[in-house]
């Protein structure tokens, strides 16, 4: 009975040793595929970049001697991310709320498209630190600016925003009553405001200034909105924690520099630039 006893034992024990060895061993796979994002790209030679191109200066499409270009403080960004990878950089242009299923099934490294790390958003992909903070502006038409002077004049009025954007979010929890036109791009939302279809287009107040810049008979609304100011990051793939890192320092070093800085005056002035302002 002792004998039968002891092997019953050992052979339990036998079986314990080689349960956690086997999962010692799929915790370190998991760790080293975790750790490996970095490396691919490394290996791969090109940094995939997701972005809208939209949304000045952020991003958005200038057309210079015949060939259509995706510039923007973002892409510059992007480029000099790139450069200290020692890689290429490639960057797709895709409606805004396509950019986070990018992400997750790997079509693209990043996103970097003035994009708000909400703690939704943050179920899904993970975050760099914030490295632009801007305000919202309401954009509406200049004949229509006696009859909208405060939020309070939009709680029936037609709206229009982007979709999966925090303003989409912001009218449609605090404005029931209101018509809430969500688009894929922030220029349909500007046209939709140029031909009636909507009273008023709520976004960042950087890229509103360019839309009325480029539009005449639009103007900001002279009210502040109280919806809360705008964080952008870049988003990297769940368990990309080398890349994120790395990313990370290198943001940190382009803003201690004044790098991040000059980028979006260079291409605020670009803007003023093509508008003539």
């Amino acid at each position: 009975m002792k004998k039968g006893f002891m092997k019953m034992v050992l052979g339990t024990m036998s079986l314990l040793a080689l349960a956690a060895c086997g999962n010692t061993s799929g915790t370190a796979n998991s760790a080293a595929e975790a750790d490996g994002a970095l490396q691919e790209i490394k290996d791969s030679g090109k940094l995939v970049v997701g972005t809208c191109a939209d949304y000045p200066p952020y991003e958005w499409h200038l057309v210079q001697d015949g060939e259509d270009k995706i510039i923007g403080f973002d892409i510059d960004i992007a480029q000099a991310i790139a450069d200290e990878l020692g890689v290429e950089l490639e960057v797709k242009d895709m409606d805004f709320d396509g950019l986070i299923p990018a992400l997750s099934t790997g079509k693209i490294d990043m996103i970097i498209a003035g994009m708000n790390p909400t703690e939704e958003r943050k179920q899904s992909v993970d975050f760099t630190d914030v490295y632009y903070t801007q305000k919202d502006a309401l954009v509406i038409k200049s004949e229509d600016a006696k009859d909208i002077r405060s939020e309070d004049d939009l709680k029936k009025a037609s709206l229009a925003t982007q979709k999966a954007t925090i303003q989409e979010t912001y009218l449609l929890e605090n404005f029931p009553g209101a018509e809430i036109q969500s688009v894929p791009k922030w220029n349909t939302a500007i046209l939709y405001l140029v031909t009636g279809k909507a009273d008023a287009v709520l976004m960042v107040e950087t890229v509103a200034k360019r839309y009325v810049e480029e539009n005449e008979g639009l103007e900001i609304a002279d009210f502040d909105v109280a919806s809360k100011p705008n964080e952008s990051a870049i988003a990297v793939a769940k368990d990309s924690a080398d890349f994120l890192e790395e990313v990370n320092d290198i943001l940190d070093e382009m803003e201690d520099s004044g790098k991040i800085e000059e980028l979006i005056r260079t291409n605020i002035e670009i803007m003023d630039e093509q508008t003539g302002v």
